[in-house]
């Protein structure tokens, strides 16, 4: 029966991880669903000898595809990590290198695409939201907000 459980929890978490990279918690939670500590135990064991699991590459992995596709910035990267079971230490060692500047301009640049037909004060004010909503602290939106708004407002005068 044991090893009948073993089996299932192990493909449980193999699909699970098949998706993307997953953090020891995620599927440590997906398989609490069903099966017993016991048996989350030897799969999570075996999902390590196997090296399907991997906390600072699923950290890596997760970053990366943040700083790409949705920038945020690195307090709020580090949040997310340690949200997904992430140790504090590999979240500070993989958001060592993002620059809040970047990724805030990044963002903002992809959302400026949707806003900039507003005026400058409603362009201003939504691009600045968006900023805070993505964990940017107020100096770095405020210099982005004003760099972008002399782009498309005033381009003559840089």
């Amino acid at each position: 029966m044991l090893d009948q459980n073993l089996a299932e929890a192990s493909t449980t978490a193999r699909r699970f991880i098949a998706y993307r990279l997953r953090s020891e918690r995620e599927v440590t939670r997906r398989l609490s669903k069903k099966f017993e500590a016991a048996t989350i135990e030897a799969t999570i064991a075996q999902m390590y000898r196997e090296n399907l699991l991997d906390d600072m590459r699923f950290a890596q992995s997760f970053t990366d595809s943040r700083a790409s596709s949705r920038p945020k910035s690195a307090v709020k990267i580090r949040q997310e990590l340690q949200s997904k079971g992430v140790s504090r230490e590999i979240a500070d060692a993989v958001t060592a290198d993002l620059s809040d500047y970047e990724s805030a301009l990044a963002a903002a640049r992809k959302k400026t695409r949707s806003i900039s037909r507003n005026t400058e004060s409603v362009f201003t004010k939504k691009l600045s939201n968006h900023l805070a909503q993505r964990g940017f602290n107020y100096d770095i939106s405020n210099k982005i907000v004003d760099l972008l708004c002399r782009e498309i407002y005033s381009p003559g005068e840089r």
